[in-house]
């Protein structure tokens, strides 16, 4: 069986549309996707670039935007952008919570392994940030995530920060700094890396060399 890891955060429209574009490539195709979605240590910052030692400017960040919107009009991908004085409002309060930014919803989808209702989760989880415009780093959006994806929302938060938990958020965090994972999102499949949501289609190109004729 084919493989392929995949690293995301939640609040990435980057992330939203290449997961959203693969879901419907491989849909019914026999691959094994292991989602890892992660998160951003305080130590490092509260931006992916700072996860990566590097910086976003304000011009990349503008054409970013721009470029998610031509994305989501092309693939009829439903999308609603935040403004920046409401990121920056969030990033205020990323910066003052005890967790680190993505931590809680990463624990939560961890926590639902196993369940048969990950998958339901991981959409609800992005499209509360990029159709609802919710903040997937406050409890009650991931409450209100977990309850419509059909899940025990009590069993999912207090499973979600046992030691058993963390330590499967750790393993991705290590696997995706392994990797030499180069943003968000990324695909590894058997040790190539495929980043952006312009690489989907590459990287659908490989899984399909890969299956039986």
């Amino acid at each position: 069986m084919i493989e392929i890891d995949s690293y995301t955060i939640y609040h990435s429209p980057n992330a939203y549309i290449g997961i959203t574009l693969l879901n419907r490539a491989l849909f019914g195709t026999p691959v094994i996707v292991q989602r890892r979605p992660i998160c951003i240590p305080k130590k490092r910052g509260i931006m992916v670039a700072d996860l990566l030692g590097s910086k976003e400017s304000f011009v990349k960040g503008s054409y970013h935007r721009e470029d998610c919107i031509r994305w989501a009009e092309k693939f009829r991908i439903e999308l609603n952008l935040i403004t920046r004085d409401l990121f920056q409002e969030r990033a205020k309060r990323w910066i003052a919570s005890p967790l680190n930014r993505e931590e809680l919803p990463a624990h939560a989808y961890y926590a639902a392994l196993g369940s048969g209702k990950e998958s339901l989760l991981d959409q609800a989880l992005f499209r509360a940030a990029w159709v609802d415009c919710m903040d997937v780093n406050e409890e009650e959006v991931i409450k209100h995530c977990i309850s419509s994806s059909g899940l025990d929302c009590e069993n999912i938060l207090n499973r979600a920060f046992t030691m058993e938990i963390t330590q499967m958020l750790n393993h991705s965090m290590n696997l995706f700094s392994k990797a030499g994972c180069p943003g968000i999102p990324t695909w590894v499949i058997e040790g190539e890396r495929f980043w952006g949501k312009d690489r989907v289609d590459w990287l659908v190109e490989k899984v399909c060399s890969r299956l039986p004729i």
